[in-house]
């Protein structure tokens, strides 16, 4: 993929691997459009770039929010080349403990957030015959993770949407291309994140769960540098590939729950 001089949307651009693709982006050569829910995290990142880059405050769950994006990205840069759907949060529980306010905050933010992106910016590319779209995903959009029920199926809505995307956009012959990310653990904030807590039911967190998001954020916090996650992304747009691994586990994981299974239901394997 060509960046120099060209321009990239990042949402969830204020923290994680949303910031390390905004960095790794800029120093490529592109113009970056800084989207998020918070100015201050925006501004950080901001300060850390090289090129030219403007921030749009907006919630990609609000569809007019994702459209004022486009309207400002046009009208700083005149036109928008790459959208990177990354915004994404995590509510860390078992699924008989998630709430619905979670299960509907979780999508909304998740997939909803990239239905939005793709809606508002796909027909913008299609014009002007250029453009990529890619999402971040995850592993937990490729095989069920433990106490982040909401946030996995979010990601295999979000795996599955890339999925045919891409292969619509082949169908039809668009010059414009997809790709999708699914990570292992990156050091990022995502399992800190909670639903404010006036818009969440009181639930009773079982003991389980607490040693479990411990561990969980011990892994996180020992995980991959957000920047070199992004540079593995930047590595498979130029290469024009559709799946960006950054851990080589991930798709022999993948492989091997498929294959448990198929082969048997005990729970014990899963």
């Amino acid at each position: 993929m060509d960046t120099i001089e060209k321009t990239a949307v990042v949402t969830g651009a204020g923290s994680g691997i949303g910031r390390g693709l905004a960095r790794v982006l800029s120093n490529a050569g592109m113009n970056l459009v800084l989207v998020g829910h918070h100015e201050p995290p925006l501004e950080e990142t901001a300060s850390s770039l090289i090129g030219n880059s403007i921030i749009v405050e907006a919630d990609v769950s609000n569809l007019e929010d994702v459209q004022h994006v486009a309207d400002e990205t046009i009208r700083a840069f005149g036109a928008a080349h790459l959208l990177c759907n990354n915004a994404g949060v995590g509510p860390f529980a078992a699924t008989q403990e998630t709430t619905i306010e979670e299960w509907e905050w979780v999508l909304s933010v998740n997939l909803w957030g990239v239905i939005h992106g793709v809606h508002v910016f796909l027909p913008l590319f299609e014009a002007q015959k250029e453009g990529h779209i890619y999402a971040t995903a995850s592993e937990a959009g490729l095989y069920g993770v433990p106490f982040l029920a909401a946030y996995n199926t979010s990601k295999f809505a979000v795996v599955g949407l890339m999925q045919s995307l891409e292969r619509d956009l082949r169908a039809s012959g668009s010059s414009v291309t997809s790709s999708v990310l699914c990570p292992g653990a990156t050091r990022t904030h995502l399992v800190e994140g909670e639903r404010p807590v006036a818009a969440r039911r009181e639930v009773a967190v079982a003991e389980k769960t607490k040693a479990i998001k411990k561990e969980a954020a011990e892994v996180v916090a020992n995980g991959m540098d957000p920047e070199t996650v992004a540079e593995c992304v930047l590595e498979g747009m130029r290469k024009k590939q559709f799946w960006h691994f950054s851990h080589d586990h991930v798709p022999q994981t993948a492989l091997k729950q498929a294959q448990i299974m198929s082969a048997s239901r005990e729970l014990s394997q899963l």
